[in-house]
């Protein structure tokens, strides 16, 4: 019988187990990747301190005034 094979028997469920390390799940559609940032430190330090969905929301928002600011020119 192969390792592992009645795991599914026993494990609970992701949701349960992301919940229990205090995580949360990607939605459908998001990534989550590591990339490096370079800024002053103060607001690395304050980017750092974000949660990951914060932190996406940011860039987000970044993104959205890049192209506001390009339509205006």
């Amino acid at each position: 019988m192969p390792r592992g094979q009645h795991l599914h028997l026993v494990r609970p469920p992701r949701e349960k187990r992301l919940a229990a390390l205090g995580r949360e799940g990607l939605e459908p559609g998001e990534v989550s990747e590591r990339i490096r940032v370079r800024l002053p430190r103060a607001q690395f330090e304050r980017f750092a301190a974000l949660s990951p969905k914060a932190r996406g929301e940011v860039i987000l928002a970044g993104f959205r005034a890049l192209e506001e600011a390009r339509h205006d020119e």
